[in-house]
């Protein structure tokens, strides 16, 4: 649905500007350029993006350089691993809710238990529900759902790969994330040698503290032990979990 919404969108957008041939001057932060990564020119429009465009591109790069790509055996086990712990979680919830409930029918429990208690209960209610739903629209399209699930494999592993290989290479501290570890003394390496290279250039100064915030600032991040961070990074979360259960 959303490819269906993309495309019409896109046919809108051009019989629209085949109707309208005075269209407006752009706005001029469209041509004001901040920063230059690999040829490619950033406006002060993209501004709110700056970091992510710069490094995105540079790790797409070093990808290409290194061979760095997600296996078919690879995506599969995140693929597999992803819908195990799904469906543990989804057993969670199930007994969380049968608990609540009987709890609930108790007479003993105070008032201020009692509303903790059935909010968590609307929680669990409203997480299930809609997991119910997601899950019914993917038995719809199994086809589309399976793709769906590669897609997100690929951006994971592929991730988890390039830092994987830029921890080996430069080493350094290793920082918590939702996503995943992140070497994040190693991305500073790679991104001040990037510079130097050319790579990349902040033109407009002011936006410089700000890309190099992420990098530089220890007070944004988590750390891990040196050992922890770089068993972390040697076999992912989702690897982890097999491990736990073996």
């Amino acid at each position: 649905m959303k490819i269906f919404c993309g495309v019409f969108a896109s046919i809108v957008t051009t019989v629209s500007c085949l109707a309208q041939p005075n269209l407006p001057a752009p706005e001029p932060a469209d041509t004001i350029v901040i920063a230059v990564v690999l040829g490619k020119t950033i406006t002060a429009k993209e501004k709110e993006n700056l970091n992510g465009l710069i490094f995105g591109a540079l790790l797409d790069k070093y990808s290409k350089e290194h061979d760095i790509a997600p296996t078919d055996d690879e995506l599969d086990t995140f693929v597999r691993r992803t819908e195990e712990i799904e469906k543990r979680e989804h057993a969670r919830l199930e007994r969380d809710r049968e608990r609540l409930r009987k709890e609930l029918k108790s007479t003993s429990i105070s008032d201020r238990d009692r509303k903790e208690k059935e909010s968590w209960l609307q929680n669990i209610e409203s997480i299930l529900k809609s997991k119910k739903e997601i899950s019914a629209q993917a038995d719809m399209n199994e086809e589309q759902a399976r793709r769906v699930k590669l897609q997100v494999a690929q951006q994971f592993v592929r991730s988890w790969k390039i830092n994987k290989s830029l921890h080996e290479k430069y080493g350094g501290r290793v920082i918590f994330q939702q996503a995943g570890v992140e070497p994040l003394d190693a991305y500073r390496h790679f991104v001040k040698e990037q510079e130097k290279k050319g790579a990349f250039r902040i033109i407009d100064k002011k936006y410089e503290a700000s890309f190099w915030r992420y990098f530089i600032n220890d007070s944004m991040h988590t750390f891990y032990p040196k050992d922890d961070g770089a068993r972390f990074l040697k076999t992912p979360w989702w690897m982890m979990e097999k491990s736990a259960e073996e």
